[in-house]
């Protein structure tokens, strides 16, 4: 199978878990990040289960634009996720793969957008309607780096 196939096969996957992915409980909110190449960021979050997937299964998506010395840069993430599950705890370790839309436009002209995939994991803290995640992505091709973030969303539905 070439390449091509294996991005479509990915990008209707994606397409066709939105409209399931937005009909339950949502949250949304802000998240700060740090990409080895590109500096500082700051961009949204929207995260919601995908229990049609099974139990633990969500959906993790932001927009980040950083700020690297030269040029702009931002990103575009969908995740899927998967919570570890632990008994009695606040604290829940999670899974993630998706995809990554990076394009950067350098000071000089030019201007270069990949599309890549992210494999990663990180932490959620259960504190009711406030669920800050701390985590890493690497991000093989499209960016083509590694990014530590940490979101600060709240719920809003459900």
């Amino acid at each position: 199978m070439n390449t091509s196939r294996i991005w479509s096969a990915l990008i209707t996957t994606a397409l066709l878990a939105a409209p399931v992915a937005v009909s339950g409980q949502v949250t949304v909110g802000p998240v700060l990040a740090y990409e080895n190449d590109a500096d500082f960021g700051i961009g949204a979050s929207l995260g919601t289960a995908l229990n049609e997937l099974g139990e633990g299964f969500g959906l993790l998506a932001d927009f980040i634009i950083f700020f690297p010395e030269a040029g702009d840069y931002f990103e575009l993430n969908g995740n899927v996720t998967y919570d570890v599950p632990l008994e009695d705890s606040s604290v829940v370790p999670f899974l993630l793969g998706g995809l990554n839309v990076a394009r950067f436009s350098g000071d000089l002209g030019g201007s270069n957008t990949n599309l890549g995939l992210n494999l990663g994991g990180g932490v959620d803290f259960d504190l009711g309607n406030f669920r800050p995640t701390a985590g890493v992505r690497a991000q093989l091709e499209g960016g083509d780096g590694l990014v530590f973030f940490i979101t600060l969303p709240f719920q809003t539905g459900g």
